[in-house]
């Protein structure tokens, strides 16, 4: 069964599906598109929104969490499945995850704000000590530093580990205006999950091959 994943050319909603996918050795077409051709392609599609994933001939998929959810499901790292198969510990790693969530939620909304300045200002007290964003940082690095595995969940590579690297990491790329770079320098058990994401051979060889700066904070 053939997979097509198609987002832009950029992390953001499709990078946890991409990575899960690439750590469970899944074959899957990754189609980057331009803003010129979503706006084609998205006459023609439903629904009307990225991240879309061809599964075989004839059905498309969309929502980033169930895509993300389903690419954790048939991806498996060292013979054990990104998502548990164990409901208990899938219920830990889907509230793990979406801790990271409220994030890119967070982050997320500041995108529909048109002024430019208001919309830095913005991002940077969501970021600052007290706001919303730097408060689930918090919470995050307080859970992965209890952890005795260094895996943000159980003893081994799981999808909380995977959005964890994928999502959080590219606040501090530059790429969101009013974002520091610095963002989490303060974080240590966050920046010492992503040392040793970034070490596991396949997870480098993958940002090995050269992208877009934004994927640097990957390596």
């Amino acid at each position: 069964m053939s997979l097509k994943l198609v987002y832009f050319a950029i992390p953001a909603r499709a990078e946890s599906i991409r990575l899960c996918l690439t750590l469970g050795g899944v074959e899957f077409e990754d189609k980057r598109l331009q803003m010129d051709e979503w706006a084609k392609l998205k006459q023609e599609v439903e629904p009307k929104q990225l991240p879309l994933l061809y599964i075989g001939d004839n059905r498309v998929v969309g929502q980033a969490v169930a895509l993300t959810k389903y690419a954790a499901k048939i991806s498996k790292f060292e013979g054990k499945p990104l998502y548990p198969e164990d409901p208990l510990l899938a219920l830990e790693v889907d509230e793990f995850a979406d801790y990271v969530a409220e994030i890119f939620t967070a982050i997320g909304a500041t995108f529909k704000m048109e002024d430019e300045a208001e919309r830095q200002a913005c991002r940077l007290k969501l970021v600052s000590p007290g706001g919303d964003i730097h408060k689930w940082l918090s919470y995050i690095d307080n859970l992965l530093g209890k952890s005795k595995s260094g895996f943000a969940v159980g003893d081994h590579l799981t999808l909380a580990d995977v959005m964890t690297f994928c999502q959080i990491q590219p606040m501090r790329s530059g790429f969101l205006d009013g974002v520091p770079v610095t963002c989490l320098d303060e974080f240590k058990n966050i920046q010492a999950h992503k040392e040793m994401m970034a070490a596991i051979p396949i997870i480098k060889a993958y940002y090995a091959v050269p992208k877009m700066p934004v994927y640097n904070v990957f390596q």
